[in-house]
């Protein structure tokens, strides 16, 4: 599907089955720079990383130093977690 033909059908709002109207749902998003997204995140949430990602694209969202050098947290190890040990246990 072109990007022409998913806003034709976002315009005329019609759809066959309520099956094509999630198909179509799902194969795009719409996004604008800190405002809204239609991604399953951005539903529920206010803002969510496509439109934060957009807003600093086009330079409407500055990133400070501070906020570049903290770090993200730790992967996941891959593998099973380490069964805990109890210290009262003989």
């Amino acid at each position: 599907m072109t990007t022409l033909m998913w806003l034709d059908i976002y315009k005329s709002s019609q759809w066959a089955s309520f099956d094509d109207y999630a198909a179509w749902k799902s194969s795009c998003w719409l996004v604008s720079p800190l405002t809204s997204c239609t991604c399953p995140i951005g539903l529920k949430e206010y803002r969510c990383k496509h439109s934060v990602g957009l807003a600093i694209l086009f330079s409407k969202y500055q990133i400070t130093d501070k906020a570049r050098c903290t770090p993200l947290g730790k992967r996941k190890t891959p593998g099973r977690p380490k069964k805990v040990r109890t210290e009262l246990l003989p």
